[in-house]
């Protein structure tokens, strides 16, 4: 269960662009999960028989995604950006044939628009502020690019597994939040958060076909359209200079990612989604070099819960999949 990258509002404590002042970023996450890490609820269990995929073994799910964006200060207090990621990821599980196989997709990913303000005059309050972001998610990225499934009658072409898609094939609306705070002496408390909202309520992809309910058109088994989610996720934590005359910090926080079962516009739907979050102990560090700011974060996952999605619960299926344990996350930023 990927949370898709958005534009960011901007490094934690160094966030201030002066008026008619523009950064570069590039930022980089690896995402990865294991056999081991498939989740049902919040129980790191084994797939259950209903549940398990083609030879009864694990799901293996491998993301790279690189993401660049340019911010433009309009003012002391408000900034557009622009941020276009690109996305390599893989899927190897059992195919039809008993064999393992890896489903790969590379391609560029949503690209999103954003505008922020500050609350308050970055002047006269630099050391704290609290600022908000509004911004659109264009569907650039694929969510049907297709691969080669294996099956026993030999392999046919199939939508790759909505895991590894670049796009989700909504338009989208996204709400940021970002503030910090001097705490203490070299010492900054700092949160982000963000909040992807998808009108959209499913594609005219499908995976597979599942059983027919009331009311559908059909009887017997119908397609399974892939869904088009919610997502957000939320940082918040410490940030302390280390070394400030190197420009070398390390910050300790959490994270929180997370696919709801239910949209907040348009509520729920049968389609195929899998929801849930899972939190992370984050810690990180920051090299500040005059105009260029190195970040590395390395969330391990503490704890998940893999909710099961409306169909799911109408069928009575505890829902599952997998969570990665660990993330990789690397940036870089300059400003002119």
């Amino acid at each position: 269960m990927p949370f898709r990258l958005t534009s960011s509002l901007g490094v934690q404590g160094n966030s201030f662009l002066q008026a008619h002042q523009w950064e570069v970023a590039a930022d980089y996450r690896r995402l990865h999960s294991r056999d081991a890490d498939f989740f049902v609820g919040t129980a790191q269990t084994p797939p259950p028989p209903a549940l398990q995929p083609p030879g009864g073994q694990g799901i293996r799910i491998d993301l790279h995604t690189v993401t660049l964006g340019v911010t433009y200060a309009l003012s002391d207090r408000f900034r557009v950006s622009l941020s276009a990621p690109f996305q390599t990821g893989s899927v190897s599980f059992i195919e039809g044939d008993g064999l393992r196989h890896s489903e790969r997709v590379t391609d560029l990913g949503d690209v999103t628009i954003t505008g922020g303000a500050w609350l308050f005059n970055p002047r006269s309050g630099p050391t704290g502020n609290v600022m908000l972001g509004l911004g659109l998610k264009m569907p650039t990225g694929s969510h049907r690019d297709s691969v080669e499934f294996f099956t026993p009658a030999g392999p046919e072409q199939r939508v790759a597994d909505p895991a590894i898609q670049p796009g989700d094939g909504g338009w989208g609306i996204i709400l940021q939040l970002q503030g910090f705070q001097r705490v203490a002496p070299g010492a900054l408390g700092y949160i982000s958060a963000s909040y992807l909202l998808n009108p959209r309520v499913q594609t005219e992809a499908t995976i597979g076909q599942r059983i027919g309910l009331p009311g559908d058109p059909a009887s017997g088994t119908v397609p399974y359209h892939l869904s088009v989610p919610d997502a957000y996720t939320v940082r918040t934590g410490v940030s302390y200079a280390v070394a400030p005359e190197w420009g070398l910090s390390a910050s300790l926080g959490g994270r929180l990612d997370g696919v709801p079962v239910e949209d907040f516009i348009n509520g729920g739907d049968e389609n195929f989604r899998r929801p849930g979050y899972s939190v992370f102990v984050d810690p990180g560090i920051d090299l500040s070099l005059g105009a260029n700011t190195f970040t590395l974060n390395i969330p391990v996952r503490a704890y998940a819960d893999r909710r099961a999605n409306l169909y799911d619960r109408l069928v009575n299926i505890q829902g599952g999949g997998n969570l990665a344990k660990w993330q990789v996350l690397a940036g870089y930023t300059h400003r002119f």
